[in-house]
């Protein structure tokens, strides 16, 4: 008994002394899982938000999409506001501070040359209409900018908040402002200067002459006034040239003759409104590639008269009926047999008649070589009618290496037997392979309430989905039946126009409700 008696007692003892450790241990562990708590608490605290563990490259491509998107100085200073990391990256990148606006302060014209630090810049004279008087308020800007006129790449000249009603002394207004600047700018040299965009001017513009302006390859003139003497600037390697000539309250026949042609690639034309006189091939263009032609009246003779052997794309926009395509081109022949982009916009006029057959077969007829078509108009049934020709084909297949075709403003009338329909599948049926069709859906108030997109499209769907490779353009996915389904192999996609813009003005909300760290 008394040996069980002290064998009990040295367990117990060994049984306390164990508990007394582990009380011990657990105290140790319960200080290490609080100070673990704590650092894990201050990383959660402090820790980089997703965004900011962007790369730093990045991250500044995004900055720099915002800033151009809102194109005002200001944007910056709202940016850098967000957290220290954005602040750093604005200020130590010269990218975002090229763009110089010389209607703001001096202050923020020599901030932003120095910020720059020598890179190219943009130069954009836009204000708002002012009186001659005022123009003076100018110079100083002008002076401290065009110190660095080596370094100009792009110039904009332009009065802002243009609109169509303006009464001729507003007007005069801004043609004695262009004229001003360009004075002010006229004696200076600008060895890097590619780009330049002018709104509303008559006066010389001897700046763009090859000695002055050896780089220019871009030219836009917005509402250029056409005068008697008026003289092309005498530029020797455009590329580019966008001429305007809605505001010119003349027009003389020599006014296409202006235009520089041995470079040109690509030429954009609007706003003759005065009859012109062209003889027939006088006009050439040995490296144009596309052509764009806007409200030009006379489009057929301009066609008529020049001379693009390497012309790709055409892309013309009517204003009525008389200078549709039908009729600009019906007695054309197929002088642009290498085109292969090709674009059609005409508006939907009340009343506008439905082309005769043969404007059709004129239209097709004129562009042989026709790969890539968009055609924005309802006049344009006729394409796809089989009845038109005695042989039983459509004008449309006399595209024969056609690929895609953009079709907007879809109409009931394609829905006829021998249509749009019937043309797709007797294609199918004939073991042509299938064509990459876009259907662009426009706003209801563009086509009138007898043109709804959803008059029966379900029933078009059903047969577009099947023969061709289909492609929709901001249908709304509520259409009454609308169910979309598509075979195997077959591809659909839809697109929509409503995306949100404001990115970064919801990253600094996001900021100021904690959900951005300082970095």
């Amino acid at each position: 008994m008394w040996h069980e008696l002290s064998r009990a007692r040295a367990e117990l003892a060994l049984l306390e002394e164990q508990a007394r450790w582990l009380l011990k241990e657990l105290l140790h562990v319960r200080a290490a899982v609080a100070t673990q708590r704590a650092k894990v608490d201050e990383l959660i605290r402090t820790r980089p938000t997703a965004f900011n563990l962007l790369p730093t490259e990045i991250l500044l491509s995004i900055l720099e999409l915002d800033v151009r998107a809102y194109d005002y100085p200001e944007r910056k200073d709202q940016l850098a506001s967000v957290c220290r990391r954005w602040k750093s990256i604005i200020l130590d990148s010269p990218s975002l501070w090229t763009t110089i606006h010389v209607a703001t302060p001096v202050s923020s014209i020599m901030t932003h040359l120095e910020r720059s630090r020598g890179s190219l810049l943009d130069i954009v004279i836009e204000t708002s209409l002012m009186s001659r008087s005022q123009h003076l308020a100018l110079v100083p800007s002008l002076v401290i900018v065009g110190s660095s006129a080596h370094r100009w790449h792009k110039l904009s000249i332009s009065p802002v908040d243009q609109c169509f009603n303006v009464d001729e002394e507003d007007r005069s207004d801004d043609i004695a402002l262009a004229e001003f600047i360009i004075t002010r700018i006229n004696h200076l040299q600008f060895p890097s200067l590619k780009y330049v965009s002018i709104t509303n001017c008559t006066t010389s513009l001897d700046f763009l002459s090859p000695a002055r302006t050896p780089a220019l390859e871009h030219l836009e003139l917005k509402e250029f006034i056409v005068g008697e003497h008026t003289e092309f600037p005498s530029v020797t390697a455009l590329k580019t040239l966008n001429l305007d000539f809605h505001s010119s309250g003349m027009d003389y026949s020599s006014s296409p003759y202006l235009v520089p042609s041995q470079t040109l690639t690509h030429l954009s034309l609007s706003g003759f409104t005065q009859a012109f006189s062209l003889q027939s091939n006088s006009l050439h263009f040995p490296s144009l590639k596309m052509l764009e032609i806007s409200r030009l009246a006379k489009v057929g003779q301009f066609m008529d008269a020049i001379v693009a052997p390497n012309l790709e794309r055409f892309k013309y926009t009517s204003f009525d009926y008389d200078h549709s395509p039908f009729v600009l081109l019906h007695g054309f022949r197929p002088k642009f047999t290498n085109i292969r982009y090709l674009t059609f916009h005409c508006p939907d006029i009340e009343g506008t008649p439905e082309p005769h057959c043969a404007d059709a077969i004129a239209l097709c007829e004129a562009f042989p070589g026709a790969r890539y078509v968009e055609l924005k108009t309802n006049q344009l049934c006729d394409l796809f009618d089989p009845t038109l020709s005695s042989s039983r084909t459509r004008p449309i297949d006399l595209w024969t290496e056609l690929e895609s075709l953009n079709l907007g403003r879809p109409h009931p009338k394609w829905l006829e037997p021998n249509q749009f329909l019937g043309w797709l599948v007797d294609r199918r049926a004939l073991g042509l392979r299938k064509l990459h069709v876009k259907l662009e859906h426009l706003p209801e108030y563009d086509l009138g309430p007898s043109h709804r997109i959803d008059f029966k499209f379900p029933r078009l769907y059903e047969v577009l989905k099947d023969n061709c490779i289909l492609e929709l353009d901001n249908f709304p996915l509520t259409l009454p039946e609308m169910r979309l389904y598509m075979p195997v192999k077959s591809r659909l996609r839809m697109h929509s126009s409503h995306l949100t813009t404001g990115l970064m003005d919801d990253m600094a909300v996001a900021f100021l409700a904690g959900d951005i760290g300082h970095g």
